[in-house]
Protein backbone atom coordinates (compact mmCIF):
# COMPACT_ATOMS: atom_id res chain seq x y z
CA UNK A 1 0.00 0.00 0.00
CA UNK A 2 1.75 3.29 -1.44
CA UNK A 3 1.27 6.75 1.25
CA UNK A 4 -1.43 8.33 -0.95
CA UNK A 5 -4.06 5.04 -1.02
CA UNK A 6 -3.43 5.42 3.41
CA UNK A 7 -4.42 9.08 3.10
CA UNK A 8 -7.74 7.73 1.45
CA UNK A 9 -8.21 5.83 4.45
CA UNK A 10 -7.18 8.18 7.36
CA UNK A 11 -9.69 10.55 5.48
CA UNK A 12 -12.53 8.21 5.79
CA UNK A 13 -11.28 7.57 9.87
CA UNK A 14 -11.41 11.42 9.90
CA UNK A 15 -14.72 12.17 8.75
CA UNK A 16 -15.72 9.52 11.04
CA UNK A 17 -14.67 11.22 13.44
CA UNK A 18 -15.86 14.45 13.08
CA UNK A 19 -19.36 12.70 12.60
CA UNK A 20 -19.07 11.21 16.39
CA UNK A 21 -17.74 14.04 17.50
CA UNK A 22 -20.82 14.98 19.52
CA UNK A 23 -22.39 11.66 19.56
CA UNK A 24 -21.57 9.19 21.85
CA UNK A 25 -17.94 8.98 23.29
CA UNK A 26 -18.17 5.13 22.88
CA UNK A 27 -17.73 5.52 19.39
CA UNK A 28 -15.35 8.61 19.59
CA UNK A 29 -13.05 6.08 22.57
CA UNK A 30 -13.15 3.21 19.65
CA UNK A 31 -11.77 5.86 16.84
CA UNK A 32 -9.00 6.72 19.14
CA UNK A 33 -7.60 2.96 19.53
CA UNK A 34 -7.81 2.88 15.52
CA UNK A 35 -6.04 6.27 15.52
CA UNK A 36 -3.41 5.05 17.90
CA UNK A 37 -2.87 1.68 15.03
CA UNK A 38 -2.84 4.53 12.46
CA UNK A 39 0.12 5.85 14.00
CA UNK A 40 1.70 2.94 14.18
CA UNK A 41 1.32 2.05 11.05
CA UNK A 42 3.20 5.63 9.95
CA UNK A 43 5.88 4.64 11.90
CA UNK A 44 6.63 0.72 10.65
CA UNK A 45 5.11 1.40 7.08
CA UNK A 46 6.27 4.94 6.27
CA UNK A 47 8.54 5.56 8.68
CA UNK A 48 6.86 8.89 9.55
CA UNK A 49 8.02 10.61 13.24
CA UNK A 50 5.34 12.23 14.69
CA UNK A 51 4.34 15.93 13.91
CA UNK A 52 2.59 18.42 15.45
CA UNK A 53 4.02 21.43 13.80
CA UNK A 54 6.73 22.26 16.13
CA UNK A 55 9.41 19.88 17.50
CA UNK A 56 10.00 21.47 21.02
CA UNK A 57 6.12 20.81 21.60
CA UNK A 58 5.97 17.42 20.71
CA UNK A 59 8.66 16.35 22.88
CA UNK A 60 6.99 18.63 25.81
CA UNK A 61 3.94 16.57 25.33
CA UNK A 62 6.13 13.22 24.68
CA UNK A 63 7.78 13.53 27.62
CA UNK A 64 4.94 14.90 29.73
CA UNK A 65 3.53 11.05 28.84
CA UNK A 66 6.49 9.24 30.29
CA UNK A 67 7.05 11.18 33.18
CA UNK A 68 3.39 11.20 34.15
CA UNK A 69 2.70 7.87 34.43
CA UNK A 70 6.21 7.23 36.63
CA UNK A 71 5.34 10.45 38.48
CA UNK A 72 1.52 8.65 38.97
CA UNK A 73 3.27 5.35 39.93
CA UNK A 74 5.28 7.31 43.15
CA UNK A 75 2.03 9.02 44.30
CA UNK A 76 0.34 5.90 45.05
CA UNK A 77 2.90 3.65 45.11
CA UNK A 78 0.18 0.97 42.75
CA UNK A 79 0.76 0.95 38.90
CA UNK A 80 -3.17 1.74 39.02
CA UNK A 81 -2.87 5.51 38.99
CA UNK A 82 -0.01 4.71 36.35
CA UNK A 83 -2.69 2.98 34.50
CA UNK A 84 -5.57 5.61 34.92
CA UNK A 85 -2.73 8.61 34.19
CA UNK A 86 -2.82 6.95 30.49
CA UNK A 87 -5.71 5.93 30.51
CA UNK A 88 -6.92 9.83 30.67
CA UNK A 89 -3.97 10.57 28.38
CA UNK A 90 -5.56 8.24 25.37
CA UNK A 91 -6.46 11.47 23.44
CA UNK A 92 -3.27 12.74 23.00
CA UNK A 93 -2.58 10.73 19.95
CA UNK A 94 -5.63 12.96 18.07
CA UNK A 95 -3.09 16.06 18.11
CA UNK A 96 -0.16 13.85 16.18
CA UNK A 97 -2.90 11.57 14.14
CA UNK A 98 -4.85 15.42 13.30
CA UNK A 99 -2.03 17.87 12.44
CA UNK A 100 -0.28 15.82 9.63
CA UNK A 101 -3.77 15.67 7.77
CA UNK A 102 -4.81 19.38 8.30
CA UNK A 103 -1.27 20.00 7.18
CA UNK A 104 -1.46 18.17 3.97
CA UNK A 105 -4.35 19.79 2.79
CA UNK A 106 -6.86 22.49 3.95
CA UNK A 107 -10.01 20.28 2.74
CA UNK A 108 -9.22 17.71 5.46
CA UNK A 109 -9.52 20.67 8.41
CA UNK A 110 -12.79 22.22 6.72
CA UNK A 111 -14.41 18.88 5.98
CA UNK A 112 -13.75 17.81 9.18
CA UNK A 113 -15.31 20.85 10.54
CA UNK A 114 -18.08 20.23 8.24
CA UNK A 115 -18.70 16.79 9.57
CA UNK A 116 -18.25 17.87 13.38
CA UNK A 117 -21.19 20.93 12.26
CA UNK A 118 -23.36 17.74 11.20
CA UNK A 119 -22.84 16.05 14.33
CA UNK A 120 -23.29 18.95 16.34
CA UNK A 121 -26.89 19.30 14.29
CA UNK A 122 -28.03 16.38 15.80
CA UNK A 123 -27.16 16.82 18.94
CA UNK A 124 -28.66 20.57 19.10
CA UNK A 125 -32.07 18.79 17.39
CA UNK A 126 -31.97 16.81 20.62
CA UNK A 127 -31.49 19.36 22.80
CA UNK A 128 -34.64 21.48 20.81
CA UNK A 129 -37.25 18.11 21.11
CA UNK A 130 -35.79 17.95 25.14
CA UNK A 131 -36.39 21.80 25.93
CA UNK A 132 -39.79 22.60 27.46
CA UNK A 133 -40.06 25.96 27.94
CA UNK A 134 -43.23 26.07 29.73
CA UNK A 135 -40.92 23.77 32.15
CA UNK A 136 -38.37 26.08 33.14
CA UNK A 137 -37.05 23.96 35.93
CA UNK A 138 -36.06 21.26 33.86
CA UNK A 139 -32.48 20.94 32.71
CA UNK A 140 -31.79 18.87 28.91
CA UNK A 141 -29.68 16.22 29.31
CA UNK A 142 -28.95 15.66 25.94
CA UNK A 143 -25.20 14.25 24.79
CA UNK A 144 -23.71 12.51 27.79
CA UNK A 145 -25.51 14.10 30.73
CA UNK A 146 -26.40 17.44 31.31
CA UNK A 147 -22.85 18.96 32.06
CA UNK A 148 -21.34 17.42 28.70
CA UNK A 149 -24.22 18.95 26.61
CA UNK A 150 -23.42 22.66 27.87
CA UNK A 151 -19.99 22.07 27.78
CA UNK A 152 -20.25 21.42 24.06
CA UNK A 153 -22.68 24.54 23.85
CA UNK A 154 -19.81 26.82 25.25
CA UNK A 155 -16.90 25.44 22.90
CA UNK A 156 -19.03 25.62 19.64
CA UNK A 157 -20.17 29.24 20.43
CA UNK A 158 -16.99 30.34 20.95
CA UNK A 159 -15.01 29.04 18.63
CA UNK A 160 -17.84 29.78 16.39
CA UNK A 161 -17.51 33.74 17.54
CA UNK A 162 -13.90 33.07 16.60
CA UNK A 163 -14.77 32.36 12.67
CA UNK A 164 -17.48 35.24 12.79
CA UNK A 165 -14.53 37.59 13.60
CA UNK A 166 -12.72 37.03 10.91
CA UNK A 167 -14.97 35.88 8.27
CA UNK A 168 -15.02 38.38 5.50
CA UNK A 169 -18.18 36.95 3.55
CA UNK A 170 -21.39 37.98 5.02
CA UNK A 171 -23.03 34.81 4.39
CA UNK A 172 -20.83 32.66 6.20
CA UNK A 173 -20.67 35.32 8.52
CA UNK A 174 -24.64 34.91 9.40
CA UNK A 175 -24.10 31.57 9.34
CA UNK A 176 -21.37 31.36 12.08
CA UNK A 177 -23.22 33.91 14.48
CA UNK A 178 -26.31 31.73 13.68
CA UNK A 179 -24.21 28.77 15.31
CA UNK A 180 -22.90 30.97 18.22
CA UNK A 181 -26.48 32.18 19.67
CA UNK A 182 -27.49 28.45 19.25
CA UNK A 183 -24.28 27.31 21.17
CA UNK A 184 -25.98 29.65 24.03
CA UNK A 185 -29.39 28.41 23.70
CA UNK A 186 -28.02 24.58 24.40
CA UNK A 187 -26.33 26.27 27.73
CA UNK A 188 -29.48 28.21 28.50
CA UNK A 189 -31.73 24.67 27.86
CA UNK A 190 -29.11 22.91 30.21
CA UNK A 191 -28.95 25.77 32.84
CA UNK A 192 -25.19 25.13 32.75
CA UNK A 193 -24.24 28.04 34.66
CA UNK A 194 -20.08 27.43 34.02
CA UNK A 195 -20.55 27.16 30.82
CA UNK A 196 -22.80 30.54 29.93
CA UNK A 197 -19.99 31.92 32.16
CA UNK A 198 -17.37 31.02 29.69
CA UNK A 199 -19.05 32.06 26.57
CA UNK A 200 -19.77 35.94 28.27
CA UNK A 201 -15.90 35.68 29.14
CA UNK A 202 -14.74 34.12 25.98
CA UNK A 203 -16.56 36.29 23.56
CA UNK A 204 -15.44 39.31 26.12
CA UNK A 205 -11.69 38.02 25.17
CA UNK A 206 -11.94 36.96 21.75
CA UNK A 207 -13.48 40.82 21.06
CA UNK A 208 -10.43 42.15 22.87
CA UNK A 209 -8.23 40.64 20.94
CA UNK A 210 -9.77 41.22 17.37
CA UNK A 211 -9.80 45.20 18.63
CA UNK A 212 -6.68 44.79 19.14
CA UNK A 213 -4.74 43.22 16.35
CA UNK A 214 -7.48 44.42 13.39
CA UNK A 215 -9.10 47.95 14.86
CA UNK A 216 -12.35 48.76 12.94
CA UNK A 217 -14.43 51.18 14.56
CA UNK A 218 -17.14 50.49 12.03
CA UNK A 219 -16.63 46.39 12.52
CA UNK A 220 -16.49 47.01 16.63
CA UNK A 221 -19.62 49.29 17.10
CA UNK A 222 -21.80 46.68 14.81
CA UNK A 223 -20.45 43.66 16.51
CA UNK A 224 -21.30 45.13 20.30
CA UNK A 225 -24.61 46.52 18.82
CA UNK A 226 -25.65 42.98 17.27
CA UNK A 227 -24.55 41.72 20.90
CA UNK A 228 -26.40 44.03 22.88
CA UNK A 229 -29.32 43.43 20.74
CA UNK A 230 -29.31 39.44 20.86
CA UNK A 231 -28.48 39.77 25.07
CA UNK A 232 -31.84 42.47 25.46
CA UNK A 233 -33.96 40.06 23.12
CA UNK A 234 -32.62 36.66 24.85
CA UNK A 235 -33.25 38.27 28.11
CA UNK A 236 -36.92 39.21 27.65
CA UNK A 237 -37.78 35.66 26.43
CA UNK A 238 -35.46 34.05 29.04
CA UNK A 239 -38.54 32.32 32.12
CA UNK A 240 -37.96 33.46 35.33
CA UNK A 241 -36.95 30.62 37.22
CA UNK A 242 -33.91 30.65 34.58
CA UNK A 243 -32.41 33.76 35.17
CA UNK A 244 -32.68 33.81 39.16
CA UNK A 245 -30.42 30.10 38.28
CA UNK A 246 -28.07 32.44 36.78
CA UNK A 247 -27.98 35.08 39.25
CA UNK A 248 -26.93 31.86 42.11
CA UNK A 249 -23.80 31.65 39.86
CA UNK A 250 -21.06 33.31 42.26
CA UNK A 251 -23.39 32.95 45.41
CA UNK A 252 -20.93 30.99 47.78
CA UNK A 253 -23.33 30.29 50.81
CA UNK A 254 -23.30 26.66 52.53
CA UNK A 255 -27.45 26.33 52.00
CA UNK A 256 -29.71 24.11 50.99
CA UNK A 257 -31.42 26.11 48.73
CA UNK A 258 -27.86 26.30 46.29
CA UNK A 259 -26.62 22.94 46.86
CA UNK A 260 -24.66 22.97 43.66
CA UNK A 261 -22.60 25.63 44.31
CA UNK A 262 -22.61 25.27 48.72
CA UNK A 263 -21.17 21.75 47.28
CA UNK A 264 -18.19 22.67 44.86
CA UNK A 265 -17.15 25.09 47.71
CA UNK A 266 -16.64 22.18 49.98
CA UNK A 267 -15.24 19.15 47.52
CA UNK A 268 -12.75 22.59 46.66
CA UNK A 269 -11.56 22.89 50.58
CA UNK A 270 -11.25 18.93 51.10
CA UNK A 271 -9.68 18.97 47.45
CA UNK A 272 -6.96 21.82 48.67
CA UNK A 273 -6.39 19.65 51.83
CA UNK A 274 -5.61 16.46 49.81
CA UNK A 275 -3.11 18.66 48.06
CA UNK A 276 -1.24 19.69 51.05
CA UNK A 277 -1.35 16.10 52.55
CA UNK A 278 0.53 15.00 49.21
CA UNK A 279 2.13 18.30 47.77
CA UNK A 280 5.25 16.50 45.79
CA UNK A 281 3.96 13.47 43.95
CA UNK A 282 0.57 13.54 44.67
CA UNK A 283 -1.86 10.93 45.78
CA UNK A 284 -1.89 9.53 41.97
CA UNK A 285 -4.64 9.87 39.27
CA UNK A 286 -7.58 9.09 40.68
CA UNK A 287 -5.93 6.65 43.32
CA UNK A 288 -8.98 6.21 46.14
CA UNK A 289 -7.62 3.23 47.57
CA UNK A 290 -8.43 4.29 51.33
CA UNK A 291 -11.33 7.04 50.26
CA UNK A 292 -8.43 10.30 50.91
CA UNK A 293 -11.83 12.38 49.72
CA UNK A 294 -14.15 10.47 52.56
CA UNK A 295 -11.42 10.83 55.49
CA UNK A 296 -12.10 14.68 54.95
CA UNK A 297 -15.74 14.21 54.65
CA UNK A 298 -15.76 12.75 57.87
CA UNK A 299 -13.81 15.39 59.56
CA UNK A 300 -16.53 18.32 58.32
CA UNK A 301 -18.93 19.94 61.17
CA UNK A 302 -22.15 19.30 61.74
CA UNK A 303 -23.38 21.54 63.89
CA UNK A 304 -26.63 22.28 61.93
CA UNK A 305 -28.86 20.75 60.14
CA UNK A 306 -27.15 22.13 56.53
CA UNK A 307 -24.41 20.67 58.14
CA UNK A 308 -25.49 17.75 58.49
CA UNK A 309 -27.08 17.69 55.30
CA UNK A 310 -23.92 17.89 53.55
CA UNK A 311 -21.79 15.60 55.50
CA UNK A 312 -23.89 12.39 55.31
CA UNK A 313 -26.49 13.05 52.48
CA UNK A 314 -24.85 15.31 49.77
CA UNK A 315 -21.06 14.11 50.42
CA UNK A 316 -22.28 10.87 51.51
CA UNK A 317 -21.29 9.40 47.92
CA UNK A 318 -17.68 8.92 48.50
CA UNK A 319 -16.73 11.79 45.77
CA UNK A 320 -12.92 10.87 44.95
CA UNK A 321 -12.62 14.60 42.95
CA UNK A 322 -13.14 17.98 43.34
CA UNK A 323 -15.35 18.94 40.20
CA UNK A 324 -12.57 21.39 39.31
CA UNK A 325 -9.62 19.73 37.26
CA UNK A 326 -7.03 22.10 38.12
CA UNK A 327 -7.73 20.75 41.86
CA UNK A 328 -8.14 17.31 40.79
CA UNK A 329 -4.74 17.64 38.53
CA UNK A 330 -3.17 18.68 41.97
CA UNK A 331 -4.58 16.11 44.41
CA UNK A 332 -3.68 13.85 41.57
CA UNK A 333 0.08 14.91 40.40
CA UNK A 334 1.23 17.55 42.82
CA UNK A 335 4.01 20.06 41.80
CA UNK A 336 3.74 18.07 38.38
CA UNK A 337 0.63 19.77 37.52
CA UNK A 338 3.15 22.83 36.28
CA UNK A 339 3.93 20.42 33.31
CA UNK A 340 -0.38 20.66 33.03
CA UNK A 341 -0.62 24.48 33.35
CA UNK A 342 2.46 24.62 30.83
CA UNK A 343 0.15 22.60 28.18
CA UNK A 344 -3.46 24.54 29.08
CA UNK A 345 -1.79 28.51 29.50
CA UNK A 346 1.52 28.38 28.25
CA UNK A 347 1.38 26.87 25.25
CA UNK A 348 -1.87 28.87 24.19
CA UNK A 349 -0.39 31.89 25.63
CA UNK A 350 3.36 30.99 23.25
CA UNK A 351 1.16 30.88 20.54
CA UNK A 352 -0.69 34.26 20.94
CA UNK A 353 2.85 36.06 21.06
CA UNK A 354 3.71 34.40 18.15
CA UNK A 355 0.58 35.22 16.21
CA UNK A 356 0.29 38.81 16.86
CA UNK A 357 4.34 39.01 14.86
CA UNK A 358 2.27 39.22 12.15
CA UNK A 359 -0.19 41.47 12.90
CA UNK A 360 -4.02 40.39 12.34
CA UNK A 361 -4.79 37.01 13.96
CA UNK A 362 -5.65 34.12 11.64
CA UNK A 363 -9.69 33.09 11.92
CA UNK A 364 -8.46 29.42 13.16
CA UNK A 365 -6.32 30.44 15.61
CA UNK A 366 -8.82 32.81 17.36
CA UNK A 367 -11.68 30.52 17.13
CA UNK A 368 -9.82 27.11 18.15
CA UNK A 369 -8.23 29.29 21.27
CA UNK A 370 -12.30 30.73 22.22
CA UNK A 371 -12.90 26.48 22.29
CA UNK A 372 -10.03 25.91 24.62
CA UNK A 373 -10.93 29.55 26.51
CA UNK A 374 -14.54 27.49 27.06
CA UNK A 375 -12.39 23.91 28.23
CA UNK A 376 -10.66 26.34 30.97
CA UNK A 377 -13.22 28.35 32.70
CA UNK A 378 -15.73 25.07 32.46
CA UNK A 379 -12.72 23.06 34.13
CA UNK A 380 -12.81 25.33 36.71
CA UNK A 381 -16.21 24.20 37.37
CA UNK A 382 -16.05 20.45 36.18
CA UNK A 383 -13.60 17.10 36.44
CA UNK A 384 -13.10 18.17 32.85
CA UNK A 385 -9.70 16.42 32.58
CA UNK A 386 -10.47 13.79 33.80
CA UNK A 387 -14.08 12.99 31.37
CA UNK A 388 -13.91 11.66 28.04
CA UNK A 389 -14.85 15.69 27.16
CA UNK A 390 -10.88 15.94 26.97
CA UNK A 391 -11.20 14.95 22.68
CA UNK A 392 -12.46 18.40 22.16
CA UNK A 393 -9.30 19.81 23.66
CA UNK A 394 -6.72 18.14 21.67
CA UNK A 395 -8.79 18.52 18.89
CA UNK A 396 -8.93 22.44 19.37
CA UNK A 397 -5.23 22.08 20.17
CA UNK A 398 -4.37 20.67 16.63
CA UNK A 399 -6.38 23.39 15.18
CA UNK A 400 -4.76 26.04 16.77
CA UNK A 401 -1.31 24.31 15.87
CA UNK A 402 -2.21 23.90 11.93
CA UNK A 403 -3.49 27.81 12.16
CA UNK A 404 0.05 28.74 13.61
CA UNK A 405 2.83 26.94 11.72
CA UNK A 406 0.99 26.33 8.56
CA UNK A 407 -1.00 29.47 8.38
CA UNK A 408 -0.54 30.19 4.36
CA UNK A 409 -1.59 26.78 3.35
CA UNK A 410 -5.14 26.81 6.07
CA UNK A 411 -6.05 30.57 4.79
CA UNK A 412 -5.51 30.22 1.19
Amino acid sequence: MNRERFYKIEEILLYILGLCLFLNFEYTKFLVLLIIIDLIIRKVLFKEELNCGNENIKKFIIWFLIIGMFWNFLGGMNYKPARNFLKISRYIPLLFFLYPLFEKSKKYLERFLLFSLGSYLILLVNVIKEYDYTKPWIRVEGFEGISTTGDIGSIVSLFSFGLFLKEKKIIKKIIYFIIYISGIFVTIATKGRAPLLSIATGTFILLCLEIYSNFSFKKIVSILGLLIIGTFIGLSYLPENTIDRFKTTFHTEKTDKNTSNGLRIEMWKIGIKRVKENPIFGSGTKYDKENLFRKFVEELPDNTEVDRNYKYQLLNLGFNDAHNMYINAAVDNGIYVLSLLIIWFGIPSYLLFKSYKDVILNKYYLSSLGGIIAILIVGAFWMFWRTPEQIYFWVLYSIMLISVYRKEEIEE
